[in-house]
């Protein structure tokens, strides 16, 4: 079954799974309301379907494993964009990386970058890309956070590109001041969760690079 939902559509599903749990029932129900019968029908066979990164995770699902710890699990992926392809994911189900503790997110990219220079080194590779797809919109097709790491070639023909648009000033400093005044919010959280610490915490994460 094709996909019914507009790109709006999308963005709204989205935006509710980065929501909190309490809130995403609530916005959810809202969003199905809105919804016509074969749209709502997309939704449902959606929802049916396990996860397969998860089955993975499990055993459930077989595949080439070449990386496993307690938290992350890393896999070739069996539609490669080059030989050597790797997926790394939490073994633990979210959805997107917004969804993921900091801690999660900075262990699974740091085992990523780790298995990027084994991946370089192992297949020859002239470079590698390491990225990440929150979101239909963007390009995810699994509902599971995936780090693609894909080695790179002369000529492989793997292409990651987009039209680059021309914003005038006033959206600039709009977009600008957008993201200084979240970002800014986000220190003073952190700066308040940093005091709440004991002095000991404080200063060995402070120790970490």
């Amino acid at each position: 079954m094709e996909n019914p939902l507009s790109e709006a559509q999308v963005k709204k599903l989205n935006e509710i799974a980065n929501l909190s749990a309490d809130k995403q029932q609530s916005e959810l129900q809202k969003f199905l309301k809105t919804l016509n019968p074969e749209q709502l029908e997309f939704i449902k066979q959606s929802q049916k379907g396990e996860c397969p990164f998860c089955s993975i995770a499990e055993g459930k699902i077989p595949a080439k494993k070449i990386y496993q710890d307690d938290q992350v699990m890393a896999v070739l992926d069996i539609r490669p964009a080059n030989p050597g392809h790797l997926i790394v994911f939490p073994r633990k189900h979210y959805s997107l990386t917004a969804q993921m503790p900091d801690s999660e997110v900075s262990y699974l990219f740091k085992i990523a970058n780790k298995l990027a220079s084994k991946v370089f080194e192992s297949v020859n590779a002239e470079g590698t890309n390491i990225f990440v797809a929150n979101g239909l919109i963007a390009g995810q097709n699994a509902p599971h956070v995936l780090v693609h790491v894909i080695p790179r070639f002369q000529e492989d023909n793997v292409i990651f590109q987009w039209d680059a648009k021309k914003l005038d000033e006033k959206e600039m400093d709009s977009v600008f001041s957008s993201l200084k005044d979240s970002i800014k919010l986000e220190e003073k959280v952190v700066k308040e969760e940093k005091k709440k610490l004991p002095k000991s915490s404080v200063k060995q994460r402070e120790r970490i690079p």
